[in-house]
């Protein structure tokens, strides 16, 4: 890897985006592909944001392990910008495992802290591992730095040696070596892997049932609003307080990344505020306009 930065640089939106770049190589594309991916597995980055889960979900696209792309790829490809990607059933396997795995440690540390009032109990071996919006019931067994989880009839054998407050998961899971970021949560765990990203909980049957209960969070209504999708530079406000805009219909201009970048209206409606004027700074997702 090679960095653009040392430590106490400071970085403003000015600068070039690319602070760090990563190059693998192999006797072929495909080769040298599948170690950048797993190289970009193993890439922890904290404090800011980052397109390393964009990259590893690039290392797996047919169409760029082809090579025949163009400068318009990730317009073709991406239209609407990356959302992450849903995670096969050999990563669903894997997440479980790494999840469980994780959560079950945690539960025997816990359960060993001295001057206990009540006697050390044996970690449970029935768990759900809520998975996204799949609810997985496993059998695991602790022993170690090696557990064995069950998922339905098929028992996998993870060898690891994570320890808690490490933020990767690196180990080999039936004999294939793996690397997962896991974080914890106010509740459960954030993990990653490629362009997956997955909220976890690993509860008791009970808490699962529970869980399954609890209505769904409404998700707040955006179209009224017209939020910075970067960090940027407002280069012009092209609408008036009052204003009817139609949707598709530009409001906004923002430079980032060296490039203008129009903003449009996701939905009709009458402008109530705009918070910005040209010249001005924004963060990723400041709230630049609002509708009523």
């Amino acid at each position: 890897m090679d960095s653009g930065v040392r430590e106490g640089d400071e970085i403003s939106m000015f600068y070039d985006p690319m602070i760090a770049k990563l190059v693998t190589h192999g006797k072929n594309r495909d080769q040298a592909l599948d170690v950048q991916a797993e190289a970009l597995d193993r890439f922890h980055i904290e404090g800011i944001q980052d397109n390393m889960p964009f990259c590893a979900a690039v290392m797996d696209e047919k169409r760029f392990r082809s090579g025949d792309i163009t400068t318009a790829y990730i317009k073709d490809e991406f239209p609407d910008g990356f959302q992450g990607t849903a995670p096969t059933n050999p990563q669903k396997a894997m997440l479980t495992v790494a999840s469980a795995y994780v959560h079950g440690v945690l539960t025997q540390r816990a359960a060993q802290v001295s001057d206990r009032m009540s006697p050390i109990e044996d970690v449970r071996e029935d768990w759900v591992v809520v998975l996204g919006d799949d609810y997985v019931p496993i059998e695991l067994e602790l022993g170690g730095g090696v557990a064995s989880v069950k998922i339905g009839k098929k028992t996998h054998t993870i060898v690891t040696n994570w320890v808690p407050g490490q933020p990767l998961l690196e180990g080999v899971l039936d004999g294939k070596s793996i690397a997962v970021k896991i974080a914890p949560q106010t509740e459960g765990y954030l993990v990653r892997h490629r362009g997956v990203r997955l909220n976890v909980l690993v509860c008791t049957p009970m808490a699962a049932d529970l869980h399954k209960r609890l209505p769904e969070k409404e998700k707040p209504d955006l179209s009224k609003l017209i939020i910075s999708p970067m960090p940027g530079l407002v280069v012009s406000v092209d609408i008036e307080l009052g204003q009817s805009v139609q949707e598709g219909e530009g409001v906004c201009i923002v430079e980032a990344m060296k490039m203008q970048n129009i903003i449009r209206a996701e939905a009709d409606g009458t402008v109530k505020a705009i918070n910005v004027e040209a010249g001005d700074s924004v963060a990723a997702d400041a709230i630049m306009i609002e509708f009523e």
